[in-house]
């Protein structure tokens, strides 16, 4: 209503009497109605309200569920429900625990609140979800009929250790075990997908993971947890991370202390690849396949080494070796036929016996077909083949659904990438994409000794001195802030770290599965080494100096933390919504060792708030708390809610309507308005045109005055002289007399004549 009323405001006219009428049922839970009516009063705009009535029948609804904040590893929590109906009716409640059914219960439900009751206990630490769901037989919302809130189980660290295949971090779980450090294990597809199932973690643990596994949501969700929550972040490297990994561009690499890019001075070492092709059926797609075969070639050095096989069982057209003729490569593929094979197993084999014989530091094989090939057992082949550091991409074209699985599920078991087109005309951007990706001298291999670079205390139990020598790692760049601790003889980062928002994150370039840590595996300190690293990333534990007490009302819930007394402390809440957007929070002092604030919760579903209270620009206290908001407010209270709209036509300079014609009958504020008088001004400026035009043409002087009195003077007419109006008589009388005498006469006594009479006495007088 609020934004109603302030949108309405905002279109009507200055210069009319304004006037509003606001329509509702007075349920509003987003933004302060009253407030804007008053703004509106202010303004000259009137506000009056109609109540429209809504029909309320049966309801029933979770009002709140209430749960301790925090437990106790093994500690069991006595949780309760208030249930709200407004009619007799029978029910049955379902206690979930983790999205997990642990009790269900008949209810006989009476006119007003009913309270049930529901002892749970989460094992695991972290933030653990307990959820009631009613189900009346009697009800018109299904919408409020349940209640959530988050415990948080207190204990030993717990590290969540994501590996690219099953028993892939094996090695890295016994180290970390051996520290005190307890590890659960999942693959990328078992990652937590929100964030309250992921803080029940202190850190992530990512071993060898490429960015194609996570998705954009999963590193999204990551990047929050570390930024906001604190969560710490781990990522050891492998031949399927970093640059090789697809990390450029995500948010991951936002989050990691290194950037994806290669050092300025580092030297290219040379790459084999070797490309297979099947035709695409047509004489044209089979030429825009060569086409794209030759832009590879087109992308890679004299170094670099290239084979191509044409998809007739295993027949190699161009064998794997140097370009140092590029032009002769390129004849031999435009000259070479494309097969349809009944299986890629010949060609695969054939691709695996040349790369194997290199000792190039990048073995790759770009795969490139339809799907089509009913041989279906490629698992076992190119899982060998990535043993022996063989990545597999494919690129399917016109394939169907089942078909491009097969494909995809190819690429990923050779860890390499899958594109799809429907299109010829996209195949020669997907192969340069490819090139760009996947052949890149992101991996840096030889004996390297690590160099110390930082006096951070990351490794307190490692002795150094005695690091033993590494076989390669993948070259990234670190950035500006980061603290690099362990460097290669290049200068490269080995091991590098920084704080990311709340988080602390830990990137280790090299691996951790002895393909370039063989000598470290050995090493007594490695598991000592490792767990450091884990051990630097992880937050500070939970603080019992801060209490986190919150109260939802509305789009917002009201926040209590009590803290020890403290000169000049500031208490921050930093907040994770459901959408995994940040929000931020200064808390107001209103008492000693007591702040509060209300902040923004206008979506359903868990927030994770982390609230930090610091003196002196120093952090004293930290702790992270949840809550949850089950199902928007308005499913709360129900009916027309005639009070408010009173107050917000009160607030308005108005009164609640009983009709809503009566809106034209009330009495609206008169208001100033401006009326154009530009007729005016320019009929104004016609009539004085030619006074100014005289005002500047005329010149008055004082020497002028007589000649003008002169001119302006009447002057006396002059007299007629007698003589010549005698004259002037006489020739009109002649002229009369000569016309009658030009008459004929009639035979009758003519007229007495009076002229001469008059003569006579003229004369005489």
């Amino acid at each position: 209503m609020a934004a109603a009323l302030q949108l309405g405001g905002s279109i009507l006219p200055d210069d009319s009497r304004r006037h509003i009428v606001l329509i509702s049922d007075g349920r509003g839970n987003l933004g302060d109605a009253v407030a804007e009516a008053r703004l509106l009063r202010a303004e000259g705009v009137r506000v009056d309200t109609v109540a429209l009535p809504v029909p309320l029948g049966a309801e029933v609804y979770v009002d709140r569920l209430d749960a301790p904040k925090t437990l106790t590893q093994g500690q069991q929590a006595d949780t309760q429900a208030l249930i709200v109906s407004n009619t007799s009716t029978h029910a049955t409640a379902r206690w979930y625990l983790d999205r997990t059914l642990i009790s269900t219960a008949p209810l006989d439900l009476a006119p007003g609140e009913t309270t049930i009751k529901q002892t749970v206990k989460p094992s695991q630490p972290g933030f653990h979800a307990v959820r009631v769901v009613i189900d009346p037989v009697r009800d018109t919302y299904a919408e409020n009929n349940l209640g959530e809130a988050l415990i948080q189980v207190v204990g030993p660290p717990r590290v969540l250790l994501v590996e690219n295949t099953t028993g892939e971090a094996a090695s890295l779980e016994s180290a970390l075990r051996s520290t005190g450090i307890g590890t659960s294990v999942v693959t990328p597809d078992q990652l937590p997908r929100s964030a309250a199932d992921l803080a029940a973690y202190q850190a992530v643990v990512m071993v060898n993971i490429p960015a194609s596994s996570l998705g954009a949501d999963g590193m999204a969700l990551l990047q929050a947890s570390v930024r906001d929550l604190g969560t710490g972040l781990v990522v050891i490297g492998g031949a399927d991370s970093y640059g090789p990994g697809g990390y450029a561009g995500t948010a991951l690499e936002t989050t990691l202390p290194v950037q994806i890019q290669l050092p300025q001075d580092m030297q290219k070492p040379p790459v084999a690849v070797v490309l297979v092709l099947e035709s695409t059926e047509s004489g044209t797609g089979d030429q825009v396949l060569r086409g794209a075969a030759e832009s590879v070639i087109d992308q890679l050095t004299p170094r670099d080494m290239v084979g191509v096989t044409n998809g007739n069982m295993g027949t190699i057209v161009v064998p794997l070796g140097p370009l140092t003729d590029k032009a002769a490569i390129k004849k031999k593929i435009e000259a070479m036929g494309l097969g349809d094979p009944p299986s890629y197993s010949p060609d695969l084999s054939a691709a695996n016996d040349q790369l194997t014989k290199t000792t190039a530091s990048i073995k790759h094989v770009i795969l490139f077909g339809d799907g089509d090939a009913p041989d279906r057992d490629y698992q076992s082949q190119i899982t060998a083949m990535h043993g022996r550091g063989i990545t597999v991409s494919t690129v399917a074209i016109a394939a169907n659904s089942f078909d491009a699985a097969t494909m995809q599920a190819m690429a990923g078991w050779g860890h390499g990438r899958f594109y799809q087109s429907n299109s010829l005309s996209d195949v020669p951007q997907i192969f340069l994409k490819e090139t760009r990706e996947a052949l890149k001298p992101w991996i840096v291999e030889g004996r390297i000794a690590p160099q110390l670079a930082s006096l951070a205390e990351v490794l307190p139990g490692v002795p150094l001195d005695a690091f033993p020598a590494l076989t390669g790692y993948v070259a990234t760049t670190p950035r500006a802030a980061a603290d690099v601790v362990l460097k290669s003889p290049q200068g490269d980062p080995l091991l590098a770290t920084w704080q990311y928002g709340l988080g602390r994150v830990m990137a280790w370039t090299s691996d951790a599965q002895g393909r370039w840590t063989a000598g470290l595996l050995q090493w007594s300190a490695a598991n000592r080494f490792f767990g450091d690293i884990v051990h630097a990333s992880l937050p500070q534990p939970g603080d019992p100096a801060l209490q986190v007490e919150t109260r939802v009302q509305g789009d917002h819930t009201h926040l209590l933390v009590t803290a020890p007394p403290t000169s000049g402390a500031t208490v921050t809440v930093n907040a994770l919504t459901p959408d995994l957007a940040a929000a931020g929070l200064i808390l107001s002092s209103t008492g000693p060792g007591r702040f509060e604030g209300d902040l923004p919760t206008d979506q359903v579903g868990s927030y994770l708030l982390h609230v930090s209270e610091s003196a002196g620009g120093v952090v004293r206290h930290t702790t992270t708390s949840g809550l949850v908001v089950p199902y928007s407010p308005e499913y709360r209270d129900l009916g027309t809610d005639v009070a408010t709209l009173k107050a917000i036509a009160q607030a308005g300079g108005g009164v609640l309507l009983s009709d809503v014609s009566q809106a034209f009958r009330v009495t609206v504020p008169n208001v100033r308005a401006a009326l154009p008088i530009g007729e005016l001004l320019l009929v104004l400026a016609i009539l004085l045109f030619p006074v100014d035009v005289a005002l500047r043409r005329l010149i008055f002087r004082l020497e002028d005055m007589p000649a003008w009195r002169a001119a302006v003077a009447r002057r006396p007419t002059p007299a007629v002289p007698a003589e010549a109006t005698v004259t002037r008589l006489k020739e009109r009388v002649d002229g009369i007399r000569a016309a009658r005498a030009a008459q004929p006469r009639a035979p009758k006594k003519p007229p007495e004549d009076p002229t001469g009479d008059l003569l006579a006495r003229r004369r005489k007088r």
